[in-house]
């Protein structure tokens, strides 16, 4: 039996996307305590996920709990690398944490070697990984279903609130971890981020959101190059609803085309289109291929109360725990969310530079902040 922890924040991101319930259906793991912004808010989670304990401070919870497992849950980025950090000098053997993993290689790169020296797993939220759709996608691919891949093209969400730059740290992320998964990794990227019509500039950058970090543009797009000489592109522009296609990516081969739009809790088919040079026409030659549901049941879901969210949350919390069990990565670790972060400092990097970046990143940090520092140092 293992024992379980759950940091959130009411009120400042919540419990994420619902990571708070990714042990719920997981018999041999216990959720012992949660620890939120005062000891109230997180008394009320305890009562909910059945844990014993509640506290008003993280670091205070982890002093005094010695857990097997901790879920950061936070949305805010700089706070879950405390959090993490924390975690693992705690003991604990494996943390489940929200996406992104961080804000820059360089707070990764801290975490990773701190996880290395502990012996802790970390498995980051990148859910759509275990998807049925996206798994059969990788299928499809590996058989040579739409024959040799060559490109893939992904869009965020592009939607008036955050289109551009918030776009590409909060949701973008999910399509470049899927170019990665279908691709792997990318070699040199470049990037064209515009902020009202014209190039980003130091002066254009904000704090983003959520504390994102520092961040401009509010229309990208990145070209970037895989192993194999696979292509990809991302895209994503502030705009209103309906002006562009739904989020999702397309993969191109030499035989035919694949297509996910939207994500895993939407009812979006994976379609497949074996007649691209026909298309657009009056007829669509796009056809739904079939994808076998999530086993709620075999997940421990056996009344079927659990919504999609839950269920991708526990085959991944599964996972983790089977890592540490048999000592192996798990299925989206610290490296997969490494990797995200350097493809999104590459897009400013090379937006800010105009170049072509290379990988990996010899700027570790934010590059706006980078930049300001040195003018501030020049002073």
């Amino acid at each position: 039996m293992y024992t379980a922890v759950v940091i959130g924040a009411t009120g400042a991101g919540n419990y994420g996307h619902d990571l708070d319930l990714a042990w719920q259906l997981i018999p041999t793991v216990e959720v012992v305590a949660v620890a939120d912004l005062d000891e109230e808010p997180a008394r009320v989670k305890a009562d909910q996920l059945g844990a014993w304990q509640a506290f008003g401070d993280f670091r205070e919870m982890l002093h005094r709990v010695q857990a097997d497992f901790v879920t950061v849950c936070l949305r805010r980025p700089h706070e879950r690398s405390e959090m993490m950090l924390a975690a693992i000098e705690a003991g604990a053997k494996g943390i489940y944490c929200e996406k992104p993993f961080v804000r820059t290689p360089a707070e990764a790169d801290a975490i990773m070697a701190a996880a290395e020296r502990g012996g802790t797993k970390i498995q980051v939220a990148h859910n759509w990984r275990v998807d049925p759709k996206v798994r059969r996608m990788r299928e499809m691919v590996r058989a040579g279903d739409i024959g040799r891949l060559v490109a893939m093209h992904a869009t965020g969400k592009n939607d008036s609130r955050r289109g551009g730059a918030e776009d590409l740290a909060v949701l973008g992320v999910h399509q470049l971890d899927l170019m990665r998964q279908f691709a792997g990794d990318p070699r040199q990227l470049s990037a064209s981020v515009m902020q009202a019509g014209r190039p980003v500039s130091i002066q254009d950058a904000r704090e983003g959101n959520e504390n994102l970090g520092l961040m401009a543009g509010d229309q990208i797009f990145a070209s970037l190059l895989f192993d194999h000489g696979i292509a990809g592109t991302f895209s994503s522009v502030r705009t209103g609803r309906g002006m562009h296609r739904q989020m999702g990516i397309e993969l191109v081969g030499t035989d035919g085309m694949l297509s996910l739009r939207g994500g895993p809790t939407t009812d979006m088919p994976l379609l497949i289109n074996r007649r691209p040079e026909l298309d657009p026409g009056p007829e669509s030659n796009w056809e739904a291929v079939p994808v076998a549901p999530l086993d709620a049941e075999a997940l421990g879901d056996m009344h079927g109360t659990a919504d999609t969210r839950q269920l991708l949350h526990t085959t991944m919390t599964r996972d983790l725990v089977e890592a540490v069990r048999q000592d192996r990565r798990p299925v989206c670790d610290a490296i997969d969310g490494r990797w995200i972060a350097e493809m999104v400092m590459a897009v400013h990097e090379a937006g800010l530079t105009r170049q072509t970046i290379r990988f990996p990143l010899q700027v570790r940090e934010n590059p706006y902040a980078a930049r300001r520092h040195t003018a501030l140092a020049d002073v």
